[in-house]
């Protein structure tokens, strides 16, 4: 702790004595879609606004192939609605500036945010940071857009009348798995955990819950078409295959069973959760998953700092609400 205490120090000193600070009313910091339109209402306030992005405006809204639940657009690519963001925060003059940030201080009024090109200053701050998606770990993203999916309630429209798997964790994906059911004939559960004990998935009789399953690849053509897995016969996990037991001053080795086949599907839902990106916001509540935790207005737990979109604890994490979100923070930064 006290090691932590002497860097954050350090990143500091090294600002204040080697760089200037540039001073704001708001820095928001992420650009996605949350970010950009807590900017836009801000910037119509007359506010001194700027936005800090890492990478690319847009964020994971750029990699989404289609669109057709956000408002007023029938179809669109991810892409293409997050430049519609981006035309329209040009227009306003928002400044867009891109550095990493590394540090942030609240100890003061004007809090001082600290990138790895420079200081900056405001007397509001809105993390917009989102969250980033646990991942399979296989080929899955050679299937991404093709019937690959991190978000059901985005994409399940796009598989209504087929059959589908979804990979979990101890669960993680049965709500998405009771979701896909209502559109879909058949659901498919694979979960790397024990599953018998979830009774409202195993009495729906669309949905069939493999226990102790993992994948092992994703195949098809151009198109994802079935997913090939591995099933253990016993309530293990899967490190290791074998295992060793002392009985009698003598171990004793036990062989699990495998099962190995390929399911056929038209899509697979990746549901293993999400991890928020709020790492050097150390000082802000979060829940027990580590999402930051606002009320109504956006307001954290610290006086003057926001949070808008993924990041945020909330029920529904769609583009829509991560706009909605956005102009609550800009309306009240």
């Amino acid at each position: 702790m006290e090691k932590t205490k002497k860097n954050e120090k350090d990143i500091k000193s090294k600002f204040e004595n080697e760089k200037g600070t540039k001073e704001f009313d708001i820095l928001i910091i992420g650009g996605g879609v949350a970010g950009m339109s807590a900017g836009i209402y801000a910037k119509r306030r007359g506010k001194n606004v700027a936005i800090l992005e890492k990478l690319t405006l847009g964020g994971q809204v750029n990699e989404i192939p289609k669109i057709e639940n956000f408002p007023s657009i029938s179809s669109i690519d991810g892409f293409s609605l997050a430049q519609q963001f981006v035309k329209q925060i040009e227009f306003l003059g928002v400044e867009v500036i891109y550095d990493d940030v590394l540090n942030v201080d609240y100890s003061q009024d004007e809090k001082k945010v600290f990138g790895k090109n420079s200081q900056y200053s405001a007397k509001s701050i809105i993390i917009a940071t989102g969250v980033s998606y646990i991942e399979l770990g296989r080929n899955e993203k050679d299937y991404l857009g093709k019937g690959a999916s991190f978000c059901a309630v985005c994409d399940a429209n796009f598989f209504k009348g087929k059959e589908v798997c979804v990979v979990s964790k101890n669960g993680s994906g049965l709500k998405d798995a009771m979701f896909l059911a209502e559109i879909c004939p058949k659901v498919t559960v694979i979960d790397s955990g024990d599953m018998t004990t979830y009774s409202l998935a195993n009495k729906n009789k669309k949905i069939e819950v493999l226990s102790n399953a993992k994948i092992e690849n994703l195949v098809g053509d151009e198109l994802l078409n079935g997913v090939q897995i591995c099933i253990r016969e016993d309530n293990n996990s899967f490190q290791n295959n074998t295992h060793q037991s002392n009985t009698s001053n003598h171990k004793k080795e036990l062989v699990f069973s495998v099962e190995y086949k390929t399911i056929p599907t038209s899509a697979l839902f990746i549901e293993l959760g999400k991890k928020p990106d709020n790492k050097v916001f150390g000082d802000v509540k979060v829940d027990e998953k580590g999402f930051i935790i606002t009320d109504e207005n956006m307001k954290t737990s610290i006086n003057g700092v926001f949070a808008v979109g993924d990041v945020r604890s909330k029920t529904l994490k769609q583009i829509v609400t991560a706009c909605s979100d956005g102009a609550i923070a800009g309306q009240q930064a």
